[in-house]
């Protein structure tokens, strides 16, 4: 993964480390490797949780533009 996304060990194991933190990533450890897997049921929510955001925001920045 370094070596595709163009970055240092320790810099993809702290990023791993954050998306873990915030439910986004599970891991297993097997002897000294770490298995990283997505979390989907997370990723669902955090899909929904934006198409509300999006929705609300809409709303209330097109009626915001109505008034000077």
């Amino acid at each position: 993964m370094c070596q595709v996304l163009g970055v240092t060990q320790s810099k993809l194991s702290f990023h791993l480390k954050t998306l873990k933190e915030a439910g986004l990533v599970r891991s297993r450890q097997e002897g000294r490797w770490i298995y990283y897997s997505l979390n989907l049921v997370q990723f669902v929510a955090l899909e929904q949780y934006l198409a509300d955001f999006r929705r609300t925001s809409q709303i209330r920045f097109s009626s915001s533009c109505d008034h000077p």
